[in-house]
């Protein structure tokens, strides 16, 4: 795959995820105190080859109110500081405020790029954050899986990073409300792991979960669906469920409660197979 094509595809999880995470950004990487925002239309000028990723008007506890734009950066670009310097001219010229740039950088390599511009007349300059030199526990301890799953790109400090990523595993599983988001949000963790080349530690942590990440919605529960629909009768169905729930139970990764829950069956259910499984 292209470095285009590798682009994409995780340019295209930071926009499914900004929504929910975009506040939570604000506050916990770039340690902005938000009494109130507001979005910015972004189409400031329509020669422009992209849009800003996002442009917010912020009044801060302190009562200062400054636009803040937010780039999500893959790749080591050499000229976005040209890139930057335009979006701050364009912003400017139309809203006359004070304005603070920061470029979010991705991967876990040590970005080169330049991040000022000094000439005669003229002193410019962006803040750089590298997400990997975040400590993973501010993404891990939110309630919301679109944030969760960025734990795999920031700091995991002394843990290793097998069992950092079986606790993000566990911690969307925990906060992704449905079958179908929890799919979504294994799917996104799996493209996002490569920039970290985690990939054969959550390869093998996941090694069950992968047979039922399908492109169907709700898996988890269709697994035990189509069991059934094969057999004809609701034994299959439940006996597909069960034989879903016994390869999670053996693996260790979701509670009794998840369990229950995404197969929509009792905790007591799951706690006679767990106890078969001990047998």
């Amino acid at each position: 795959m292209n470095n285009k094509k590798e682009a994409n595809r995780y340019d295209k999880i930071f926009k499914e995820n900004l929504e929910a995470v975009t506040l939570s950004m604000i506050e916990k990487v770039l340690q902005i105190d938000v009494a109130n925002y507001e979005k910015i239309p972004l189409d400031l000028q329509r020669t422009l080859e992209r849009k800003p990723d996002q442009l917010l008007k912020i009044t801060d506890t302190q009562g200062d109110t400054f636009l803040l734009q937010l780039e999500f950066q893959l790749v080591d670009e050499a000229r976005m500081v040209d890139r930057m310097f335009e979006y701050k001219a364009l912003i400017w010229r139309k809203y006359q405020l004070p304005i603070r740039q920061y470029v979010l950088f991705l991967s876990d390599t040590v970005p080169t790029m330049p991040t000022r511009i000094e000439q005669h007349g003229l002193v410019f300059f962006f803040d750089l954050v590298r997400i990997s030199q975040i400590d993973y526990q501010l993404f891990l301890s939110s309630d919301k899986a679109d944030e969760v799953v960025f734990a795999v790109l920031a700091n995991f400090g002394n843990m290793e990073p097998e069992k950092a990523a079986s606790q993000i595993l566990d911690r969307l599983a925990q906060t992704s409300p449905t079958p179908l988001e929890l799919n979504r949000h294994l799917q996104q963790l799996r493209i996002l792991a490569n920039l970290r080349k985690l990939s054969p530690f959550i390869e093998q942590i996941m090694e069950s979960i992968t047979n039922y990440i399908k492109e169907e919605d709700d898996y988890f529960f269709k697994k035990g669906e189509r069991i059934g629909e094969l057999k004809g009768e609701q034994k299959g169905r439940q006996e597909g469920k069960q034989e879903a729930i016994l390869k999670f139970l053996k693996d260790g990764i979701l509670t009794t409660k998840q369990l229950a829950s995404y197969f929509d069956v009792t905790e007591e259910f799951v706690e006679d197979l767990r106890k078969n499984l001990d047998q």
